[in-house]
């Protein structure tokens, strides 16, 4: 990238060391991971702005139990209710996202516009989650701490160009999902917690959905909140129940789709905010 791409990462922090590492790894990402779907005028003259939501999501083995019903929501419920939410929101939206188990995180939904691959999508256009490119029976670790760097990294590359090609300055909001905490290199959260609270909030916001499997973390909303920097506002957790049935885990998986849909169709809506105005897993039909 050329120093304006480098300046541009940058003004989404207030912290310049944070944004130092975040250019360093936008810096390293291939090109075509940080395409998108075109804008059209008629999007763009609603006067709402740009946002982009991206999905950092857990495919680490611990979820390969909860795997195929995270697939059906996701591609069943998930797309529906955000534009079900999103009726007072005209903001011009753009998904994408990767998944992570060790090393290095992998960009998922790739389309084809105009014969080049793009990874952001409206969210008519969004491809469902399908176990090409999500399946936690290939993963081994959980490299969350490095995930964050370079889904933050992927997201804040991106949005310099649609910043760049709409005059508008996009939000971003980083949607993590997870089972459990780091494993893997970096194991020091440290980095990732300078990108979090580094980032300008009223730009970006580092959001952490923590879905209960048998592997679960003791305590996830300190984790989150003290070892990663996450706001306690954009933490929730999706706690097991004894017991628990088939119905009772796709209950819970749809509450958690519902949440993530008010917060991805809403701006400035927060998971806490969210979560209070969803029907409890019991009222779920």
């Amino acid at each position: 990238m050329n120093n304006s791409n480098n300046e541009g990462i940058a003004s989404f922090f207030s912290d310049p060391d944070a944004s130092d590492a975040i250019v360093l790894a936008a810096n390293n990402i291939a090109a075509p991971v940080v395409q998108g779907i075109g804008f059209e005028i008629d999007e763009l003259s609603m006067g709402g702005g740009t946002r982009i939501v991206y999905f950092i999501i857990d495919a680490s083995p611990s979820m390969e139990p909860v795997a195929q019903a995270l697939r059906d929501c996701f591609t069943n419920d998930f797309v529906p209710a955000v534009r079900d939410a999103r009726e007072s929101d005209i903001s011009v939206l753009r998904i994408g996202g990767c998944v992570f188990s060790s090393g290095k995180p992998t960009p998922i939904w790739k389309g084809i516009e105009n014969g080049r691959p793009v990874y952001f999508h409206t969210l008519d256009s969004l491809p469902g989650l399908t176990s090409v490119e999500y399946d936690p029976e290939r993963g081994y670790g959980t490299s969350l701490h490095l995930a964050i760097i370079e889904g933050t990294a992927t997201a804040l590359r991106y949005a310099v160009d649609v910043q760049d090609e709409t005059g508008t300055d996009p939000e971003v909001d980083i949607i993590i999902l997870s089972d459990g905490a780091n494993n893997d290199a970096p194991r020091d959260p440290s980095e990732a917690r300078k990108v979090i609270q580094g980032c300008d909030p009223t730009r970006v916001r580092h959001m952490f959905f923590y879905f209960d499997t048998s592997w679960g973390l003791p305590d996830a909303k300190t984790y989150a909140t003290r070892d990663l920097g996450i706001s306690s506002e954009q933490v929730e957790e999706f706690l097991r129940r004894q017991g628990e049935t088939d119905e009772d885990m796709a209950k819970r998986f749809r509450r958690m789709m519902a949440v993530m849909s008010r917060v991805s169709a809403s701006r400035g809506t927060s998971v806490v905010v969210a979560t209070a105005a969803v029907p409890d897993d019991d009222e779920l039909v």
